[in-house]
């Protein structure tokens, strides 16, 4: 497929706040070509491939390569090496407990990765799990793998089977499912903590072919500083860290806007028991809400008919302290400028009014942000206020989803606003996602 031509960035960008110089490379135009989804493999071409070797030097290296996924900008390092993992969270200044999301570009990688050697304690290339990663494309690992289905009776054998529906249904795609911790995963990966590692195979073509050239699984949280609202362009990973990593890959703007979905039908949270002696049944648990909507999970069936939503139908002591998934713990996606929201429901036009009256007294400049087709009046709209007031308008809660934190960083960076209102949506669809980031970013609610 081709990525479609926007605005071509700078080859190069200078150092900001670190000591390295940020390369900004396009893969705007480039052409890829893809195998299965099991087995991986692709083909490029295109005037603008250069991005494909340097990525690949950078993440067999262990460097930090900034990547466009479907959902954001990640920053991606190697999975495998604990030492470019650990620069995954130097450069974005993350608290270390804060566990990373691993992708892979195929099943079979993520297979593969159960039948590596454990996890080293050195890094770049002499790590031993990062030289059997070559077993990935070796016919004795793929007869490994296929004596694993034989001996077991049944397909992808590592992979809990609640899992395979939705791998039909979503991958490559906005899904994350939690599993097992693969030996050769490093600590560092999980936070330091736990048993399990979050895995997605993302869509984005340029994500899934600097995976697949590179030949490791990548560890990538949102490529920004940590806190601030995730990356949707180039440009936004730039701003945050330029200096901090060397290398930028952009493919233009993201199409989901959101991160992932992350569900749990592995870990005893997924378990639920209606009496102390009661057998467990199988429900599984959406941790993060994202751009699989609960009701797309719902509509596979089965136990996916019971799934639950953290912190909606449950809550965990033990997922507060020990979090098995990004997104979880620490305050996020939050602009310089506080953030109001103005919750869905009754007479949300009026409050919203009032909510913007009340900061124009005491700000100079508020941003708003307003959704659907309802004709909420805002004084800045008209100059009948001494505040500036910024009104963006998207039409739906889908819309919201996607321009979310675009809107945020634009109206924080480019409009220089001192205060943000942003209409809230229903929990429906995308609106359960979009809410859960503003509720990590507002200060707060109206």
């Amino acid at each position: 497929m081709v990525i479609p031509a926007t605005t071509r960035t700078a080859a190069a960008l200078s150092a900001g706040t670190g000591s390295l110089t940020t390369r900004v490379l396009s893969a705007l135009g480039t052409r890829l070509e893809f195998g299965s989804m099991e087995d991986g493999g692709f083909t490029a071409s295109g005037d603008s491939t250069e991005w494909i070797d340097a990525t690949r030097k950078e993440l067999r290296g262990g460097g930090c390569v900034a990547l466009p996924t479907e959902t954001v900008y990640g920053l991606a390092a190697n999975a495998l090496d604990a030492g470019a993992v650990r620069a995954i969270f130097g450069a974005k200044e993350r608290p270390a407990d804060n566990p990373l999301i691993v992708h892979v570009s195929s099943i079979r990688m993520l297979r593969t990765l159960y039948h590596l050697e454990p996890a080293q304690t050195v890094h770049g290339t002499d790590n031993a799990a990062l030289e059997s990663a070559g077993a990935l494309a070796t016919a004795a690992m793929q007869r490994r793998l296929d004596d694993a289905e034989r001996s077991s009776g049944r397909r992808w054998p590592e992979i809990p089977h609640v899992y395979h529906a939705a791998i039909r249904r979503f991958w490559p795609g906005p899904l994350t499912i939690v599993l097992p911790r693969p030996p050769c995963i490093p600590i560092e990966v999980l936070g330091g903590h736990g048993t399990t590692v979050a895995f997605r195979f993302p869509a984005h073509p340029v994500a899934r072919a600097a995976i697949d050239a590179s030949g490791v699984p990548v560890a990538a949280p949102s490529a920004n500083a940590s806190g601030r609202p995730s990356p949707t362009l180039a440009r936004h990973v730039t701003h945050d860290l330029a200096g901090r990593i060397a290398l930028v890959v952009d493919g233009g703007p993201c199409a989901v806007g959101v991160e992932s979905t992350v569900v749990d039908g592995y870990s005893p949270n997924a378990f639920v028991s209606a009496a102390a002696d009661a057998a467990p049944t199988l429900s599984p648990c959406v941790l993060r809400p994202g751009g699989v909507s609960v009701e797309a999970l719902q509509a596979l069936g089965g136990a996916w008919q019971r799934v639950r939503v953290y912190r909606r139908d449950f809550a965990s002591a033990e997922i507060e302290a020990n979090p098995t998934t990004p997104g979880m713990k620490y305050r996020h996606y939050s602009p310089a400028a506080p953030v109001h929201v103005v919750r869905a429901g009754d007479r949300q036009a009026l409050r919203t009014m009032q909510t913007v009256d009340r900061l124009a007294q005491t700000h100079a400049a508020v941003g708003v942000v307003l959704v659907g087709d309802d004709c909420v009046r805002v004084h800045g709209e008209q100059a009948l206020s001494s505040c500036r007031v910024v009104v963006r308008r998207v039409a739906d809660a889908r819309g919201l989803a996607h321009s979310l934190f675009a809107l945020l960083r634009d109206l924080d960076e480019s409009d220089r606003v001192e205060a943000i209102v942003v209409q809230g949506v229903g929990d429906a669809g995308d609106g359960l996602a979009v809410m859960n980031r503003l509720d990590k970013a507002a200060s707060f609610h109206a």
